[in-house]
Order: structure tokens, then C-alpha cells, then sequence
């Protein structure tokens, strides 16, 4: 009976000690293991460990003096300091604009025959976060009208071509490299780029016209003699017309309006911005007049201005113009209407735009 009740004592015991170890195990040693699992670097999973019974309990840390925080150690890396946006700029347009520039190029007069023996001077800007300036080139075109400029680093290059008896008849002489340009220029040995030159023949005597008017609206047509500046009921050189909405119009109360240009006797057709290059009067393709509308319905097409050349023959053919127009509707009814004329003129039925200077005359005289 002795020995049952001890042996019974011993299977209490024994049950006592492996409740305990269970609550232990689950309730004290899983967080642990967990944190070690997390600071190993391998997939392999242990067996469970079946408790012994009469074994003492002890903790998986027990014959260590390492801290359980310190089980996991992470190292911080200290991040860079943050770029100011000056630095990410110079940054930026270091490599953008820091372009090698090389250009390749001929001279060709208005008849495609190579302009030799011409100075060309280029000019090269800088503006690459580094520095901001100009660098200053030349060469000398060959017999074939060919030269290369290499310019050094910049962000773009300008040209100008120089020889006594010609002029510039080329406006495109600006050539960007940056790549922050989305068609940036892309030099070719292989296909120079054409510069036109103006072989001068025979200057003529011509007119200088600078014309500028402050006027009220009206919504009749108004006759502009461009050779003496005058406003006149019928006739002179160019006609036009302006509608507009009554009130005020202006960028914060914004109208329908538009202008009507006309020949008078003639005939005039868009300079394509050529007007300043161009030495002699197109022989064909005008037309009676063109209409400026600037509409609400295209509120990004809608100014309270303009700026427009034209190539313009009057008088039935006795006068040939380059012309630029600059008109700006009035605000209010009671505001003026700005109106401007530049350019010049041939009054003797000739389309040559080649002035002597010595003989130049101004509107007027």
C-alpha cells in the first residue's frame, strides 16, 4: 500500500512538473524563440523538445550573458543629407547643358551657288550650373561654301556669316544642343546645315516705313497710305477693319474680336518671318487680304494683341512691301486701338528689296 501511494505520489508529481514545463514552454518561451528565429538567417526548423521528466527547467538563454534585446541587433546606416534644389539644379543642368558643341555647316547664296572666303562667327552660351558666360569662335568657309565651328561645351550656338556684297537671308542661325530641349540639335559631318547668304546685285532707292497710331474703334474700314503715314477715305497701300464685342475686353473679361487686312490694289501673303531676310518680293502666290480671329471658344489661342509679317504688293504692282503689322484692340470703348507699321518699300514698281542706304528715304518724304 506504502509503495502504491508513493508511486502514486510520484505520477502527481510527475504530472504537476510537466503542467508546469507546458505553461512554461508555451506561455514564456515562445516569445523567445521567435526573437531568435528572426536574427538567424536559415530556413531549418528544430524538433520540438519533449520535457524529461524530474528535468530542470531552464531557459534557452540560460548560459548566456547576452541581454535578450540584444539578440536582434540592427545597424543604422546614416542617411546622406538631403540635396538643396540649387545643388539638384547644377546637378541637372551640368549634365544637360554641358554639351559638346561642334557645327558643320555651308554657305549658299539665293541662287544655291557656295559663298567662299566668308567670316563666320559663333557664339557659344553657357549655362551649365558650373557657369554662366560666352565663348566666342570662328572659322573661314572654303571654296565649296563648307566650315566647322567646334565651340567648346555649352548650351546652345549662335551664328552669323559675314562677306562684303552679301547679307544674311537665313532667321534660324540659333541652334540649341541642351537636352533639356526635346529636339536639341544633333550636329552631322555628313549633312552640314545651309545657311543662306544674299548675293546684293543692285541697290535702289527706298522707303523706310515707321508708322504708329493711337485710334478710336470703329467697325468701318480704315485706309493707310504707307508712304506719306497717312489715314485717308480711299486708296493708299493697305485697308483694315476691326469687330469687337461691346464692353470691355480684356484678359479677365475676355471678347470675341478680330481684324481684316487687305491690299489695296494688290495683293499680300504671310512673310513666314522672313521679312528681315529677304531682298526681293515674291513674284507670285497672294492673296486679297487675311482675317486675324481671336475667339473665346480657343481661350488659348485669344490675345489683346498681335504681331504679324507680311510681303505686300499695292498700287497695282507699283509698290512692293515687307511689312510688320502690330495691332492691339482697345480695352474699353473708350480706350485706343494701337496700331504700328514697319519695313520697307519699293515705290518703283520693282520687287528688289536691295537698299542704298545713302538714298534711303523715310515715310513721308
Amino acid at each position: 500500500m506504502t509503495m502504491k501511494i508513493r508511486r502514486s505520489v510520484f505520477w502527481f508529481t510527475v504530472i504537476v512538473v510537466a503542467l508546469i514545463v507546458s505553461v512554461i514552454w508555451f506561455g514564456e518561451k515562445k516569445p523567445v524563440k521567435t526573437l531568435l528565429a528572426t536574427s538567424t538567417a536559415t530556413n531549418a526548423t528544430a524538433p520540438p523538445t519533449t520535457p524529461t521528466p524530474n528535468a530542470p527547467v531552464t531557459s534557452a538563454l540560460a548560459n548566456t550573458n547576452t541581454p535578450i534585446a540584444s539578440a536582434v541587433t540592427t545597424t543604422a546606416t546614416p542617411a546622406p543629407p538631403a540635396e538643396s534644389k540649387e545643388q539638384q539644379m547644377a546637378e541637372i543642368l551640368s549634365s544637360a547643358n554641358d554639351v559638346p558643341i561642334v557645327f558643320y555647316g555651308r554657305l549658299e547664296d539665293q541662287f544655291g551657288n557656295p559663298v567662299a572666303g566668308a567670316e563666320v562667327t559663333g557664339t557659344t552660351t553657357i549655362i551649365s550650373g558650373k557657369a554662366v558666360g560666352a565663348n566666342r569662335v570662328s572659322a573661314t568657309s572654303d571654296g565649296n561654301g563648307f566650315f566647322q565651328l567646334n565651340a567648346g561645351n555649352g548650351q546652345s550656338l549662335g551664328i552669323m556669316p559675314r562677306k562684303p556684297g552679301y547679307a544674311l537671308a537665313t532667321t534660324g542661325t540659333e541652334f540649341n544642343y541642351s537636352h533639356l530641349n526635346e529636339n536639341y540639335y544633333v550636329p552631322d559631318p555628313n549633312n552640314p546645315t545651309v545657311i543662306k547668304m544674299w548675293k546684293l546685285q543692285e541697290a535702289e532707292s527706298l522707303v523706310n516705313i515707321d508708322l504708329h497710331y493711337k485710334l478710336h474703334y470703329t467697325d468701318a474700314p480704315i485706309n493707310f497710305d504707307l508712304l506719306t503715314g497717312e489715314i485717308i477715305p480711299a486708296g493708299g497701300d493697305l485697308r483694315i477693319t476691326v469687330h469687337r464685342q461691346p464692353g470691355t475686353v480684356s484678359l479677365r473679361s475676355r471678347q470675341d474680336w478680330s481684324v481684316r487686312v487687305e491690299a489695296v490694289g494688290g495683293g499680300l501673303m504671310d512673310s513666314g518671318g522672313q521679312e528681315a531676310v529677304t531682298y526681293a518680293a515674291p513674284d507670285s502666290g497672294y492673296e486679297p487680304s487675311s482675317t486675324f480671329i481671336f475667339s473665346t471658344n480657343a481661350p488659348y489661342k485669344w490675345f489683346e494683341e498681335f504681331n504679324q509679317g507680311f510681303f505686300l504688293m499695292s498700287r497695282n504692282g507699283q509698290v512692293y512691301s515687307k511689312l510688320g503689322l502690330s495691332f492691339r484692340i482697345n480695352r474699353t470703348p473708350d480706350d485706343f486701338m494701337y496700331v504700328a507699321f514697319g519695313g520697307i518699300a519699293n515705290t518703283n514698281g520693282s520687287r528688289n528689296w536691295e537698299g542704298d542706304p545713302n538714298t534711303m528715304k523715310a515715310t513721308g518724304q
